[in-house]
C-alpha cells in the first residue's frame, strides 16, 4: 500500500510537471506576432491637383490582416498634413501599389490652400500615406533624403493664361494711348475743351485687371472657379459707381444751360509725340489735379486704391483667396469715392452761368470776341479751335 501511495504521488508530481511546461508555450502560440510596419518606397505619376498618382508601399499585404487595418481607408499625407477624403480609387494587395485621385473636396479644400501657397511652380515635399487621424507610414520620400516634388502651378496652363492676359492687356494699352478710352472732358474758362485723365476711370480700369488676374490665377492653381465673394463685388461696385457718377456729371456740366455741349472726338495728334518721362509725368500730374490745380481729393481716393490694391494682390499670392474686405475698409473706400464724386458736384454749381449775366468770381474772362463755332463752343484767337480737343499725348493741359 505504502509503495503504491508513492507511485500515484510520483504520477502527479509528473503530470503537473508537464503542465507547467506546456502551458507558457501554449500561452506563446496564442499571441500573434507583430507585422511589419509598413513603409512608402516609390512614387510614380505626378503629385499634382486632379491627377492620379500610384504608391508602393512594403509589407501592406501584411498590414492589411491585422484586424482594424483597412487599405481602403488610407489617405495621402503631403508635409504631415492628411488629404481627407481622398481614398484609393484601387488597391492592389500583391503588388503593394495603391491609387489616388488627388481631388480637392470641400473637406480638404483648406490644407491644399496651405499647400499650394505661396505661388511657386514646383516645392519639394514630404510624402506618405496612412489613415485619418492617425500618424502615417514610414516613408522615404523626406526632405533630408529623397523629397517628392509638389506641382503648385503647371506651366502649360499658365502660358495659356499668360497670353489670354497679355493680348487683353496689349490691347488696352493700345486703346489707352490712342483713343479717350482713360479720359475725359475738361473744360477751362480760360481755353477750349481739352482731354486729361480720368482718375474714375483709371481706378476702374485697375480693379478689373486685378480681379480678372487673380480669378485666373486661382483658377489655374486650385481648380475652383467660385471665388468672387461679396466684398469683391463690393469693391467693383464702388469703383464702377465712381465712374458713372463722375461721368453723369461730366455730361450734366456739358448740357448745363449756358454751357458748350460738345459732340465726342477722337484722338488727333496736335503736335509731336512727348517722351515717355513727360508722358508719366503728365499722367501723376492729371490723377491727384483736376482745373484748380492740386486736390486733395484724388488723393485721398488714389492712396485707398493703392493700398486695398496692394492687400488684395498679398493674400492672393499667399492664400489663394479673394480677400474679403470688412464693412469698415468698404465704407472707407466708398467714402473716399463719394468725397471724389461730391467733389465734381460743387464744380458743377460753380460751372453754372451767372443768371444776372456777370461771370463767377472764379472764372477768367477770355479775352478777344467770341464767336459761336460748328459745335456751338466758345474759343479764343489764342487757343485751338475747340472742335479738336486736345490729343492724350499733346501738350499739356
Amino acid at each position: 500500500m505504502p509503495c503504491r501511495a508513492h507511485l500515484a504521488s510520483l504520477r502527479c508530481l509528473l503530470v503537473w510537471a508537464m503542465l507547467s511546461a506546456a502551458l507558457p508555450q501554449a500561452r506563446a502560440q496564442a499571441v500573434p506576432a507583430e507585422p511589419p510596419a509598413p513603409r512608402v518606397v516609390q512614387l510614380r505619376g505626378q503629385l499634382e491637383p486632379y491627377k492620379i498618382v500610384e504608391v508602393q508601399v512594403q509589407d501592406l499585404a501584411a498590414w492589411g490582416k491585422v484586424p482594424g487595418h483597412t487599405p481602403w481607408r488610407l489617405v495621402p499625407y503631403i508635409d504631415g498634413r492628411a488629404l481627407s477624403g481622398v481614398y484609393p480609387v484601387a488597391v492592389n494587395l500583391r503588388n503593394a501599389t495603391l491609387q489616388f485621385h488627388l481631388r480637392i473636396t470641400p473637406d480638404n479644400r483648406t490644407t491644399w490652400t496651405h499647400l499650394l501657397s505661396p505661388l511657386v511652380f514646383q516645392r519639394p515635399v514630404r510624402f506618405s500615406v496612412g489613415l485619418e487621424l492617425q500618424d502615417p507610414f514610414e516613408t522615404r520620400f523626406v526632405l533630408e533624403d529623397t523629397p517628392a516634388t509638389l506641382t503648385v502651378i503647371n506651366p502649360r496652363w499658365v502660358a495659356l493664361a499668360a497670353v489670354v492676359v497679355t493680348v487683353f492687356a496689349v490691347a488696352f494699352c493700345a486703346l489707352a494711348a490712342r483713343t479717350t478710352l482713360l479720359m475725359e472732358r475738361s473744360d477751362h474758362a480760360s481755353g477750349p475743351v481739352v482731354l486729361r485723365f480720368s482718375l474714375a476711370k483709371v481706378q476702374l480700369a485697375l480693379w478689373f485687371f486685378v480681379v480678372f488676374g487673380a480669378f485666373l490665377v486661382i483658377w489655374l492653381v486650385t481648380g475652383n472657379f467660385n471665388t468672387i465673394n461679396s466684398a469683391v463685388l463690393a469693391t467693383l461696385g464702388i469703383s464702377a459707381g465712381t465712374a458713372l457718377g463722375d461721368a453723369y456729371l461730366k455730361g450734366a456740366r456739358a448740357v448745363s444751360p449756358g454751357s458748350s455741349a460738345m459732340p465726342p472726338a477722337p484722338w488727333a495728334a496736335d503736335g509731336p509725340a512727348r517722351p515717355i518721362r513727360q508722358r508719366a509725368l503728365r499722367f501723376v500730374r492729371e490723377m491727384v489735379s483736376d482745373s484748380e490745380g492740386y486736390s486733395i481729393y484724388r488723393f485721398q481716393m488714389l492712396a485707398w486704391t493703392a493700398a486695398l490694391v496692394v492687400v488684395f494682390l498679398a493674400d492672393v499670392y499667399d492664400d489663394l483667396v479673394m480677400p474679403s474686405f470688412g464693412p469698415e475698409l468698404l465704407y472707407l473706400l466708398g467714402l473716399s469715392s463719394g468725397t471724389y464724386v461730391a467733389h465734381g458736384v460743387s464744380d458743377n454749381w460753380r460751372a453754372r452761368p451767372d443768371p444776372s449775366g456777370a461771370q463767377g468770381a472764379s472764372a477768367a474772362p477770355v479775352p478777344g470776341p467770341s464767336a459761336s463755332s460748328a459745335g456751338g463752343a466758345s474759343t479764343s484767337p489764342a487757343a485751338p479751335s475747340a472742335s479738336a480737343p486736345a490729343s492724350p499725348w499733346g501738350a499739356s493741359s
